[in-house]
């Protein structure tokens, strides 16, 4: 068997004639163009998001977020430790504390009454992790809770565009959501993010921040604004997606139920697969159980004993590269002089040495899903 890669980007002849189109009119490359309007248009269509800004990257969508709220010294954000680490750092430049709280053992993500443990008289923002695309199933209750105590809520969906809780779109239940268009994820600009406001009082301050902190949005598209020429009205940076990458990415969003479709194809299987013979050799930590609409973006099992180490050179060796994800933040250099004595993060720290992401992408091949299920099987039972 060839190697079998944890990731392949989408990809598709289309895509990549939909850039040779762009390069050929000769238009620019920077953009806003056709293709970033489409995008927006789009994704008003299929998931409601009514204002929203491409951004280079998840990162710049979360950047703008903190600059936006613009918390005090002494302010703090909540945040799961089991996290990427941009989305701490986002914060912790603009100066003020990121606490960090522990995660449910089951789908790597908080329980409410974690969250609600660790909200203080300081907490200005909770942002809740959608882990490996699946949406925690508590959203709407986190939303009021976030509403009574006056908490900014922020949806890090990096991966989760698609996914649903009841009747919602992920992203449509905070102030604010981010996700991404790495090439890691199901959809993909090679690099890029988006951010979507749902908070109206927001909607203003994100074009001036998003766009350099210059209010050359209102000038360009506001015929009733005070001014003609535009100029340096707040604190922003260059987070704009260029049109290059939107061109790749456009035609992707029409495909985004089809993409789904056969990633839950794979993600069954390797289910159907294991059934057969686990035990209790490991979990399955986003299962297929869960109750809402999950755009499968990750396979993830959790090894019941301390072997991933020995487990991911047994997979290298017979061709199947696997991935551990990330380093919990609160042990990482700088997450360490982020946290106290009395942070107690118990299920992180166990659950972090035991991770496993299995290959998931579209050009996987369900021969190749049996012959690592198979692998697996062996590993487990010699």
């Amino acid at each position: 068997m060839k190697k079998i890669l944890f990731n392949t980007p989408l990809q598709k002849k289309e895509y990549s004639n939909n850039v040779k189109k762009l390069l050929d009119s000769r238009k620019s490359l920077h953009g806003p163009g056709q293709n970033i309007f489409k995008i927006k248009k789009e994704l008003k269509k299929i998931f409601g998001f009514n204002h929203v800004h491409l951004t280079n990257s998840c990162t710049s969508a979360m950047e703008i977020c903190a600059l936006m709220v613009n918390l005090k010294k002494n302010e703090e954000v909540l945040m799961p430790s089991y996290n990427y680490n941009t989305t701490a750092s986002s914060f912790v430049r603009t100066g003020c504390k990121v606490r960090f709280c522990d995660i449910d053992k089951k789908n790597l993500m908080p329980t409410f009454q974690q969250i609600k443990n660790n909200v203080n008289k300081n907490t200005k923002v909770i942002i809740i992790i959608h882990m490996q695309g699946l949406p925690i199933d508590y959203l709407g209750k986190l939303k009021k809770y976030c509403k009574l105590k006056k908490i900014i809520l922020i949806e890090d969906a990096a991966p989760a565009l698609g996914s649903y809780v009841k009747d919602k779109p992920v992203g449509s239940f905070g102030d604010f959501a981010c996700f991404s268009f790495h090439e890691t994820k199901n959809y993909q600009s090679g690099i890029g993010g988006l951010l979507v406001v749902n908070n109206k009082k927001f909607r203003k301050k994100s074009n001036l921040v998003f766009d350099k902190g210059t209010d050359r949005t209102l000038v360009v598209s506001d015929p009733n604004y005070h001014k003609k020429y535009y100029s340096w009205v707040d604190i922003g940076s260059c987070f704009r997606l260029p049109e290059l990458n939107a061109s790749f990415l456009q035609p992707q969003i029409k495909d985004i139920n089809k993409v789904i479709k056969y990633r839950s194809y794979i993600y069954k299987r390797y289910v159907k697969n294991f059934q057969e013979w686990l035990n209790d050799e490991f979990s399955i930590c986003n299962k297929i159980t869960h109750k809402y609409k999950y755009n499968y973006h990750a396979f993830t099992i959790i090894l019941k004993k301390n072997e991933r180490e020995k487990f991911l050179k047994y997979l290298k060796k017979n061709n199947i590269i696997a991935f551990i994800s990330f380093e919990a933040l609160h042990l990482s250099k700088v997450g360490k002089t982020l946290i106290n004595k009395k942070t107690n993060l118990k299920n992180t720290e166990e659950i972090i040495r035991k991770i496993v992401r299995l290959p998931m992408h579209n050009e996987l091949k369900i021969k190749e899903v049996d012959y690592i299920s198979g692998k697996i099987k062996k590993y487990f039972k010699k």
